[in-house]
């Protein structure tokens, strides 16, 4: 009889050893789940923001169309969902095609991808809307 033979049907401890190697693959898995949810969360905030800014443009015509810094105003406090990044200044550009009016609002946002042991290059995220104008 070997020296280790009678360790070879000895199974105490292996569901450990599985869980210990595992479990950090599980917790990678669930914050990189989370870290894009937060990014989807992001792309979410800037399309509502972008959007209510079109519509606040082509809504609220009244006597006057809105000026460009109101719908930057209108654009910058829908937004929602930033987390840590750097969110562009909305812009506004006012043109004509085929004889209408229109007016473009675009917005980008930069987010750093943070996995645990990994630093990945930012995410820039850009939404554009164009609202033609009655």
């Amino acid at each position: 009889m070997t020296l280790f033979s009678k360790y070879r049907k000895n199974e105490s401890g292996a569901s450990a050893t599985e869980f210990a190697l595992a479990v950090p693959l599980v917790l990678l898995l669930f914050y990189g789940m989370a870290q894009f949810g937060l990014i989807l969360l992001a792309n979410a905030g800037l399309r509502h923001a972008v959007d209510m800014g079109a519509r606040a443009t082509t809504v609220y015509i009244g006597a006057t169309p809105m000026t460009d810094a109101q719908i930057r105003s209108r654009v910058t406090s829908a937004l929602y969902g930033m987390t840590t990044g750097t969110v562009s200044t909305p812009s506004v550009t006012r043109g004509t095609s085929n004889g209408v009016n229109y007016v473009d609002i675009s917005i980008s946002y930069s987010v750093p991808v943070d996995f645990i042991a990994y630093q990945y290059g930012p995410i820039v995220l850009r939404e554009r809307r164009r609202a033609y104008l009655p």
